[in-house]
């Protein structure tokens, strides 16, 4: 039975990766440059450190969000979705972090290493778990992928960033 207290998404990743630094050009600025030939190039212009901040903690907050349990002076309270719409709110969550990860292995942006692709993958096969499990109101399921979610960005962060510390997080 879910009887975990809730815990903080600890998700805002500071990585220190190649090409994450450097001079401001044009791309980092926010302008694609010119299409050649029928592709579109990719806009790889959000820092890594901004793309984490506030594109992919904040899909994965969406998630963490709606489970588990808080307890005030009042008692234990559930954080999981009451409703249908509520679940659909955290099957978009889920969605759309799946989707996010794709930005994390665009050219310019992707860290060449086999590693970075498993963690990618990996969090994106966890999110559609969560989507799976909010389509299916099993909050079981869901939290289990919750609590997935966060081992996989905890192991992320020890790689990526070592001097990340999930207990300094919000």
């Amino acid at each position: 039975m879910i009887g975990a207290i809730r815990r903080s998404a600890a998700f805002a990743l500071l990585f220190v990766v190649a090409g994450c630094g450097g001079s401001s050009t044009a791309k980092e600025q926010g302008a694609a440059p010119a299409p050649t030939g029928g592709e579109v190039p990719f806009d790889a212009g959000l820092s890594m450190q901004e793309l984490m901040a506030h594109v992919v903690q904040y899909s994965a907050e969406g998630i963490w969000e709606r489970q588990g349990f808080e307890v005030d002076a009042k008692g234990e309270h559930s954080l999981f979705p009451k409703d249908d719409a509520e679940w659909e709110k955290a099957e978009g969550a889920a969605l759309t972090l799946a989707e996010v990860t794709n930005t994390l292995l665009v050219p310019g942006r992707r860290v060449p290493e086999a590693e970075w692709d498993k963690a990618v993958i990996g969090v994106r096969r966890i999110a559609r778990e969560a989507a799976k499990a909010a389509e299916k109101h099993d909050k079981e399921a869901f939290f289990a992928a919750g609590e997935k979610l966060d081992a996989a960005c905890d192991a992320c962060h020890a790689r990526y960033d070592p001097k990340f510390d999930p207990r300094f997080q919000h």
